[in-house]
Parts: C-alpha cells; structure tokens; sequence
C-alpha cells in the first residue's frame, strides 16, 4: 500500500506539472496576441489520508488556471480607446480637408482674391487695354472655379464621412453579436465548472473595439455574461440578445446618414445627439458641424462679393457704353454657384460716365477698392480678412484635434503598458517557470521509477 501510494503521489505531480508547462506554452505562444491575458496554475496539496503516526500526503493537484486580470484597468482602456478612436476619425477627417486652404501653394481662395483684386487694379490704371480686361476675366473665372472647387470638396467630403459613419455601424454591429455569442459560450463553458479565459480575453478584445467605435459601459453578471450600454442608457448586447444600429437618410440633412437605436417593433430613435466619444462621434462632429460651417463661411463670402461687385459694377459704363451691367451672375451667390456674367471684356465697366469712356477708371478704382471695404454682411471686414479667419478657425481645429489626440495617446499607451505589467506575458518569467515545471515533471519521473523499482525489488523477494 506504502509503495503503490508513492506511484500515486508521483504521478499527481507528473500530470500537475504537464499541465503546468501547457500553460506556460501557452502564454508564450500568444505572447504577441493583442489582449491576451497571462494564465497561471493555481496548485494546491491533494487531501491527505489517515495513517499512523499521522496524516500522509497524496500529492498536488491544478485546482485552476487563473487569468491575471484588472476589471478597473481594462474598463480604463475601454474608455480611453473610445477617446483615441474619436479623436483619431475627427483628426484624419479635418486632414482631408486641409487642401482647400493651399494659400501657401497660391492655389486657395485667398490668392485668387488677391489676384482678382490686383487684376482689377490693372484695368483701372489702363482701362482701354484690353488684355488687362482679360486678364481680369480669366482671374475672376480662376476665382469662382476655386469657390466651385472647394464648395464641392466640401460635399464630396462629407459624401465620404457619410461612407465611414456607414461603415461604423456595420462594425458596431458585427462587434454586439461577437460579445453576445461569447456570452453564450463563456456561460456554457463555466457553468460546467471550466474557466473560459480565453473566451474572455476574446471578448475584452471585441468590448475594447466596440468601445473605439462608440462610448460603451458594461456590467456582468454572476454567469460571465455582460450587458453592455451606449448612449443615455440604450442596450446593444443583453447577454445573448443584440439590438442594432441602423443609418437612415435624413432628408433634412440632405439625405446623410442619421444614426438610430432599433429597439425593436419597427420603433428607432436617433442616437446621434447623445453619443459621447469613439469613431462615430469624430465623424459626425466633422459631417454634421464643421463641414457645414465651412459651408456657410465661404457661401457668405461668395455672396458678399457678388453682391459687392455687382452693385458697384452695375454703376459704371463699359468701352461699348454699356452699363447696369452684373459682372457675376446675380443668381450664383454660394460658392457652388458663383459664377461670371461678363464674356465681353469691352463691357467691363470701369468708367464712372458714358463720356469719359475709354480714359475715365474711376469706377474700376472703386472696384478694386472694395478689396480694402469693410463688408457689413460679414461682420466688418474685409473680404481677405474674413477668408483669413475662416482658414485660421479651421487650421485651429485641425491642429486642436490633432493635439488632443496625442494627448489621449498618450494616456492610453500608459494604460496599456499597465495593463502589460498585470496581463502581459514575460518571456524572462515563462522560461523561468518551463524550466521549474520541466524539473518537478522530471523528478515526478523519477518518483514514479523507482516506486516501480521498489515494487520489482519486492516481488523478486517473494520469488
């Protein structure tokens, strides 16, 4: 009995310690696994039996395999991630836009209002050369084009944020029935006494993903499973049950996309006005608000230098006499629309009397006066001023959130590397541990050999 109890405690340890180097084998193969948790072999003593002079021990045993784990770290991750994941989509968006403003390059709006300006100033000096009344068409054309050019960049823009926010919510929900079937198989696996860490781990990865998207918080249950919340409250995962996001055309928004809460029954609520972080709100902030302030901003501008040159245009008299003239169509007062009604350069009118044609300029220096007018219409200033100031409050933006991006950045690469010193697997500790778990398997060996050795020794005595 002594001898066979020996084979026992031998093989305990053997089997212990295999499983002991399994994990270890494990946690260096998913040393590089993105939210993988270090595991680690909880050993206890096996119970003893009763013997004389007293208790004798029957071995080891794995009682569990433990995953090294902070819920308050990885609920911080989530809530960080969300913050990077809104900042990034807001900063990559503004990133898009910044060519619109290539005055550095003479290539904006800007330079072409120089340009248009100074070309105006060249008629008023010569007003019967007529290729300085050319080129003062082909400037005004270049700088309605750039209007065009921009007001479209700006639709276009916000046609391909309307693509992303689209995406978003595809992942979003691909994401809730990921958690909501791990919910279920961690349910199942430990409801029959197994630790799902890997399952879990699984789906700390997809709750730090969904939180990229949206803002999220979550609770778990005594089964494992989590409910998780978005919005002011709204479920999308109740243990093994998903509601949904859905994008539906605004037609008050020009047909982009409104992101809705389905609860159900056909019944969806819009939960754009109350998503608080994450991808999604970094692009609807760019679609829904900075877009189209730009929008308005160079409308208004366009329309200010419409009607400002029309009016003043319409006082003069062109070489052919000619006068009550529009130098822009007066129907083209946004900068999709701004365009030049002149063709005919003789019918530019820079005079300021039908006789003092073609030597009288002196409306065509009040024309390119208005370079240096302060506008009413645009808060009194001047037309360069008040590009100036839209570029400047956009440039500000870009660089804001492009600031508070490596911050939140950095936060969350701090958090991460928390997370690394409770979750994260040590190459240097692994193989410290394979290396104790290979000598107790190998001694558990030789338990179990020289038990049988023994055994051999007894039996050729009997013989």
């Amino acid at each position: 009995m002594g001898i066979s109890r020996l084979a026992d405690i031998g093989i305990s340890a053997l089997f212990t310690a295999q499983e002991a180097i399994s994990v270890t084998g494990h946690n260096i193969a998913n040393v590089n696994t993105p939210g993988y948790s270090r595991q680690q072999v909880t050993l206890s003593e096996n119970a003893p039996q009763d013997g004389s002079p007293g208790q004798i021990g029957t071995g080891v045993q794995a009682t569990s395999i433990r995953r090294s784990f902070d819920s308050f770290i990885e609920g911080q991750l989530v809530s960080s991630g969300s913050q990077v994941g809104e900042f990034t989509a807001s900063s990559k968006a503004m990133a898009q836009l910044e060519p619109l403003f290539g005055d550095a390059n003479n290539q904006g709006i800007g330079a072409s209002l120089n340009d248009f300006f100074s070309a105006l100033q060249d008629v008023a000096t010569n007003p019967g050369d007529l290729s300085a009344r050319t080129v003062l068409l082909s400037k005004a054309t270049t700088l309605a084009g750039q209007f065009n050019q921009s007001a479209g960049a700006l639709t276009t823009g916000q046609q391909s944020i309307d693509f992303q926010i689209g995406q978003s919510i595809t992942s979003v929900n691909s994401l809730t029935s990921q958690i909501a079937g791990l919910n279920a198989q961690i349910a199942a696996a430990e409801s029959s006494g197994q630790q799902a860490n890997d399952l879990r781990d699984e789906r700390g990865v997809a709750l730090t993903n969904l939180g990229a998207q949206v803002n999220i918080s979550s609770i778990e249950d005594a089964r494992g499973q989590v409910t998780v919340f978005t919005g002011n409250g709204q479920v999308l995962v109740d243990k093994e049950r998903t509601y949904k996001l859905v994008g539906v055309p605004d037609l008050s928004n020009n047909g982009l996309l409104d992101v809705r809460y389905d609860a159900g029954g056909g019944t969806t609520t819009s939960l754009a006005p109350v998503i608080q972080s994450g991808q999604l709100k970094g692009l609807l902030d760019v679609r829904d608000q900075t877009i189209p302030s730009l929008q308005g901003s160079l409308d208004a501008l366009a329309s200010a230098l419409v009607t400002q040159v029309n009016q003043q245009h319409q006082l003069g008299f062109g070489l052919d006499g000619s006068t009550s003239k529009n130098f822009f169509a007066p129907t083209g007062t946004t900068a999709s629309t701004i365009a030049v009604s002149l063709t005919d350069v003789r019918q530019i009118a820079a005079s300021s009397t039908a006789g003092g044609v073609p030597g009288n300029s002196a409306n065509a220096l009040v024309l390119a006066g208005l370079n240096n007018t302060n506008v009413a219409s645009l808060g009194n200033v001047t037309f360069q001023n008040y590009y100036s100031n839209i570029a400047g409050s956009f440039g500000s933006a870009s660089q804001g959130a492009q600031n508070s991006l490596q911050a939140q950045q950095t936060l969350h690469d701090q958090l991460t590397s928390q997370r690394a010193s409770v979750s994260g697997v040590s190459m240097d500790e692994e193989l410290a541990n394979l290396l104790q778990y290979q000598r107790s398997f190998e001694a558990a060996s030789r338990m179990i050999t020289t038990a049988d050795q023994l055994l051999q020794d007894i039996l050729a005595i009997k013989q």
